[in-house]
C-alpha cells in the first residue's frame, strides 16, 4: 500500500497517500502480439491505497 506523507495546504497540514507503483509483465498471445491495453479490474490496489 502507499505510504502516507504530510502536505501543507495553506495554513493546514494534512496526511495524504503518496504514490504506489505496480508493474505488470506482459506476455505475447498466440499470434505473438503483446496486449497494450489496461485492465481496470486488475488495478484495485492502486485505487484502494491512494483513496483517502
Amino acid at each position: 500500500m502507499a505510504d502516507k506523507m504530510n502536505v501543507k495546504f495553506g495554513a493546514n497540514e494534512e496526511t495524504v497517500p503518496s504514490c504506489y507503483y505496480e508493474f505488470a509483465k506482459r506476455y505475447p498471445d498466440s499470434s505473438g502480439k503483446t496486449y497494450q491495453g489496461f485492465v481496470t479490474t486488475s488495478a484495485d490496489k492502486i485505487f484502494e491505497s491512494t483513496n483517502k
